[in-house]
């Protein structure tokens, strides 16, 4: 039987894309210049990438495994599947280059409107089905999936966009899952390169996560 704490890196995602959609609709209305309109440009992708690679992965394997194992809760499983598919337009919209990023602002808004409102559907019904029926082995699983939805050379740069979305008790939850070498790594490069990333996007410095120590800044 598995835990709350075993689902911190769901949930550690849930609290990156609750957080970024409103950064970014505030951030893209008046971009500085070519260089920061381009760096709106990647993260959004970036974003968008993960959660499409988030809702693939319930789709195709966590939602069917739940409702394979408790039959009874298919109907409530395929409400969250059907609101991903309303999602997708707005996705695809967002995703757009061929329009301006000043004028996807208000996708970007009903983005973080809609995907709250779905990640507290998600967290009302789903949690409580995977407390009850997925196994530490089904969580490994995950785990390496979720590793290869990121790629090796967006691992810094996903890990702190996650670390500067999450309150300190799910974030500690997870950084204390981390292998020794990668806490290490993030404590000492990836943290400091994002919190430059942070800045150059949205014109403030982001929180020092309490699970850190404070680091000097190259």
């Amino acid at each position: 039987m598995i835990t709350q704490d075993d689902l911190a890196g769901f949930l550690l995602m849930h609290a990156g894309f609750r957080a970024e959609f409103g950064r970014l609709a505030e951030a893209c209305r008046d971009p500085r210049d070519g260089e920061h309109r381009e760096l709106l440009e990647e993260q959004l992708t970036l974003v968008l990438e993960m959660l499409h690679a988030h809702h693939t992965h319930e789709d195709t394997t966590l939602w069917p495994k739940l409702a394979g194992r408790d039959p009874e809760a298919g109907a409530a499983l395929a409400e969250l599947e059907a609101e991903h598919a309303v999602l997708d337009p707005l996705v695809a919209a967002a995703a757009d280059r061929a329009v301006p990023i000043p004028e996807r602002v208000p996708v970007l808004r009903r983005l973080h409107e809609l995907v709250g409102e779905h990640l507290d559907h998600e967290e009302r019904t789903a949690v409580p089905l995977m407390l009850r029926h997925l196994t530490a082995d089904d969580i490994e699983a995950d785990k390496r999936q979720a590793m290869a939805d990121f790629g090796r050379r967006r691992v810094p740069v996903i890990f702190g966009w996650l670390a500067s979305s999450a309150d300190a008790g799910l974030l500690a939850t997870a950084f204390a899952d981390l292998p020794g070498p990668a806490r290490l790594m993030f404590r000492l490069f990836w943290w400091p390169a994002y919190r430059r990333r942070f800045t150059r996007l949205y014109g403030t410095a982001a929180a020092l996560p309490a699970v850190l120590p404070a680091v000097p800044e190259a």
